[in-house]
């Protein structure tokens, strides 16, 4: 038996298909997401109460899948299908800018910025380039802190051996506060420095954002350099 909201929701398949979303509706997006997960109800007034209860179309993709459940009428299915849709598109995004090559300061912040965007604990990305710099691959360390993250510099020169990578760049990111390094950063950039340059590769920047996109690079304010320096010292 028919159901009375089907000719509505061919028509908005139709226009999605002919037009894509830009024409429509905050709401009208929400419903040909809601479609799928609930064939018997009706979508447009769930997704008018979605809107309003948590603001925005950003409120709702933003939100937690136990704060979805907390609104009438979503299931924990459809909770985290919804939830889902934000982590799908930040993997997409971190897919897409691997292509892009690290040749400059310019570049690299824009592939950082993209990697660590919308990070709710502290997060360290770690890139593994050849010698012109470009991608060869990329590991991710998440931790449970929003104030630290443990990485084992052990690991890392490892799997710059196993890549073959001529460099590496390091990028994470501080939550809450100020985006300069803390001692413990300091220290662990020149171990790991080290560490690198023993199978000759090269520590190349390390680039600390904060919640409000602020950056410290250590390359652009001549702490790398410095390691590098104290390095070969120890050499001698």
């Amino acid at each position: 038996m028919a159901h009375e909201n089907d000719g509505h929701r061919a028509r908005l398949r139709e226009r999605m298909i002919k037009e894509g979303l830009d024409s429509f509706q905050d709401h009208e997006v929400l419903e040909l997401l809601l479609f799928q997960y609930l064939p018997r109800k009706d979508t447009n007034k769930l997704a008018h109460t979605l809107l309003d209860k948590f603001g925005s179309f950003a409120g709702v993709l933003n939100a937690s899948p136990q704060q979805l459940m907390t609104v009438e009428g979503v299931s924990e299915a459809t909770a985290c299908n919804l939830a889902v849709l934000k982590e799908v598109w930040r993997r997409y995004k971190r897919s897409d800018v691997c292509k892009v090559p690290l040749d400059g300061l310019k570049s690299i912040i824009e592939y950082s910025q993209s990697l660590l965007v919308e990070s709710y604990s502290e997060r360290l990305v770690i890139v593994y380039v050849d010698y012109a710099t470009r991608f060869i691959f990329r590991e991710e360390i998440t931790s449970d802190s929003m104030k630290r993250v443990f990485a084992d510099n052990k690991q890392i020169v490892a799997t710059a051996m196993r890549t073959g990578a001529a460099g590496v760049v390091l990028f994470h990111c501080h939550v809450s506060g100020v985006c300069e390094p803390s001692e413990e950063d300091d220290r662990f950039t020149e171990r790991l420095a080290f560490a690198l340059a023993g199978v000759d590769v090269v520590l190349l920047e390390h680039i600390i954002f904060n919640e409000r996109n602020e950056y410290y690079s250590y390359f652009a304010h001549g702490t790398i350099d410095a390691i590098q320096s104290k390095y070969k010292n120890t050499l001698k």
